[in-house]
């Protein structure tokens, strides 16, 4: 199929174009099941994310105001976080992600860490404030604010501690160790161990193989994605380039996908098969 077919059926898929677009918050946690994983603004060609989806243009841009499409779709987060229409996180490019629950426990097994704050700490991997934070969550065995965590934590009021703290939580982000959750009508995001709010979906993780992981997750992305480019998708899923080139290529083998060339993008990259 040609290059232009190819990228054209992509943003069909995305809902990035004006005949598919998304028409509000609704119809983004659909995609998000549909899709497995989204972005909430954009972060990488190779992730769908709901603004475009919502502007059915994948060149918009976003714009610092509330009354804008792009305050619109910043409200969806409480919406899809009430309706628990997925995992919410920071994954792709460091920048929020909604992970749907059936894709949960494969992205888990690639993206996430398999030790515990215990002991990763041990081992040097985890810094001290990290793991204060960790230690927080556990023992409060359930969800808290930012305000609480902090007060549990010993992280006290500040500038300073409040940077700190921050640094502390991002680094348990980056693992998957904690996620970000909608309990309540507030507009204000809860923090809880993932090992203890989403323990089925932890213990399906620790089920599947590395392989067996990237096959149910290209099972979903590279039908919708219509063509993977390894390199780029690797990179911003920190994730390693070869072991992704491997899983697509077991697809290839089993005439699920095709090798093809894509300018200008280096290297192999990969078609879904119809």
């Amino acid at each position: 199929m040609p290059e232009t077919d190819l990228h054209a059926r992509r943003l069909a898929q995305w809902c990035q174009s004006p005949a598919t677009r998304l028409a509000d918050a609704s119809a983004g946690a659909a995609l998000i099941q549909r899709l497995g994983i989204a972005t909430l603004y954009p972060a990488s060609p190779e992730v769908p994310d709901l603004f475009h989806a919502f502007m059915g243009d994948p060149d918009a841009k976003t714009e610092p105001q509330w009354d804008t499409p792009s305050g619109e779709v910043y409200s969806w987060r409480w919406k899809l976080g009430r309706a628990e229409a997925g995992f919410y996180c920071v994954l792709v490019r460091n920048r929020p992600t909604w992970v749907s629950w059936e894709l949960l426990p494969a992205v888990l097994r690639l993206c996430g860490e398999q030790r515990t704050p215990d002991e990763l700490y041990d081992a040097g991997e985890l810094s001290p404030a990290a793991y204060r934070v960790a230690q927080a969550l556990e023992r409060a065995g359930g969800v808290l604010s930012t305000g609480e965590l902090r007060q549990e934590a010993g992280f006290p009021t500040g500038k300073e501690q409040r940077t700190a703290y921050l640094k502390a939580v991002d680094e348990l982000d980056a693992r998957l160790l904690v996620a970000k959750t909608f309990v309540g009508e507030e507009d204000e995001l809860r923090h809880a161990l993932v090992a203890r709010r989403y323990r089925e979906q932890v213990a399906v993780s620790q089920r599947f193989n590395r392989e067996q992981a990237w096959e149910r997750v290209l099972a979903t992305y590279l039908p919708a994605a219509a063509y993977a480019v390894p390199t780029m998708l690797a990179r911003h899923l920190k994730l390693d380039e070869a072991e992704l080139r491997a899983s697509l290529e077991r697809l290839v083998a089993a005439g699920r996908a095709a090798a093809i060339t894509l300018a200008p993008h280096k290297g192999a990259c990969y078609a879904w098969r119809e």
